[in-house]
């Protein structure tokens, strides 16, 4: 009986939360909206790939979890754009933007400062912890862009910006 050899070829996998180190590149502020830039750089040993938006959540003293909600897509001073597969490579990084007002909404009278974020990449179940000092209001509302490239032919330094 004949034998049948199959050959498959694979790209990239997808990166591994631990592989990938998230860091705050940036904040920027105005008339009651805040933007800020978290890259998430790859220490994989191969080239890997990550597609869509990654997931957060708000840390405070003591690390104690706070009122978070993420919502995908565009706002204040980015818009909406789709999210595109990227390849990564040792070194190579990935940001995403977070946008959110400070301005207490509702029956707020402060929005609680965050000491830090925890950060999911796309697609992924582990995360690691940025410090950063941010206080969304709206209970912890963040809208968030998907992960794009920041270097190479198809990098762009932010999301669109808001027309």
């Amino acid at each position: 009986m004949p034998s049948t050899t199959s050959t498959t070829t694979s790209g990239p996998v997808r990166c591994r939360s631990a592989a990938l180190v998230p860091a705050i590149e940036g904040t920027s502020a105005a008339a009651g909206t805040v933007e800020v830039t978290v890259t998430l750089r790859s220490t994989a040993s191969g080239a890997c790939t990550l597609v869509g938006y990654p997931g957060l959540q708000l840390l405070g003293a003591g690390g104690a979890p706070l009122p978070t909600t993420v919502v995908r897509g565009g706002t204040f001073s980015f818009t909406s754009m789709a999210p595109s597969t990227v390849v990564l490579t040792s070194g190579v990084s990935v940001a995403f933007n977070i946008g959110y007002t400070d301005v207490p909404v509702g029956g707020e009278t402060t929005c609680a400062p965050a000491t830090s974020l925890f950060v999911t990449p796309p697609n992924a179940y582990g995360h690691d912890v940025v410090s950063s000092r941010v206080a969304p209001c709206d209970h912890g509302r963040m809208v968030v862009s998907p992960v794009f490239l920041t270097t190479g032919s198809e990098a762009v330094t932010m999301a669109p910006a808001a027309g």
